[in-house]
């Protein structure tokens, strides 16, 4: 294996990703820190603004944990490969959009955790840079098929706004319920910063290309 093999396979990693999954499941361990690092509104209200930030890496059990962390993994990896800087902004503004959107947008809110905010914002980014790197592609079918994903998206926001039940997590925990707004949040956060930029920009420009990097051609 030469020089250029290995520093391909080592930019290859996504080290945000694995960093933010460990950080969950390590927060999941202790339940201390899940009390004091959860969105809780009055708490909040008396200045603990770190929790707007934290409230991500917790989660109430550990159904919950195991979907929105795999879901956060394997989405999250996806796009540090096809862009870590898109991947990572996304993120930076989601953290911190997802819970002041809440704030102002859902007062009766009075606690909030987990990464499926997340999970929607790096689903938007992912299918945002698709369509946009397929737009002046003379084959539409990838372009429909990644605009169909981002409506999917909307989809679910409104199914879950309509039955007040989860898609993909079960309710387990005693009052557990979706917040759609913070998916819908997290996916424009995603589409904004995956539409962005030049339609050239990143590693790896198709989804063809996508799949020769994961293969390690």
């Amino acid at each position: 294996m030469n020089i250029n093999n290995k520093q391909n396979i080592v930019r290859r990693i996504p080290y945000a990703s694995l960093c933010f999954t460990l950080m969950a499941i390590l927060v999941h361990l202790f339940y201390k820190w899940r009390l004091d690092l959860l969105y809780e509104r009055n708490a909040i209200s008396g200045l603990e603004l770190w929790r707007l930030a934290t409230c991500h890496w917790v989660h109430l059990n550990s159904d919950h944990l195991f979907w929105s962390t795999a879901t956060f993994l394997f989405l999250g990896s996806i796009c540090e490969i096809l862009d870590r800087k898109k991947t990572l902004i996304t993120l930076g503004i989601a953290v911190v959009l997802i819970p002041l959107g809440l704030w102002w947008g859902h007062s009766a809110l009075m606690v909030y955790c987990g990464l499926s905010g997340l999970d929607c914002a790096l689903y938007a980014l992912l299918f945002s840079v698709l369509f946009r790197r397929e737009w002046t592609s003379p084959d539409r079918g990838w372009m429909l098929f990644y605009l169909f994903g981002l409506v999917a998206l909307l989809v679910k926001v409104s199914y879950e706004s309509i039955t007040g039940q989860t898609l993909f997590v079960a309710n387990t925990h005693p009052g557990m319920v979706p917040v759609p707004l913070s998916h819908l949040v997290g996916g424009l956060v995603g589409i904004m910063v995956g539409l962005s930029g030049n339609k050239g920009g990143g590693r790896i420009s198709s989804c063809s290309s996508l799949l020769w990097q994961f293969n390690g051609n």
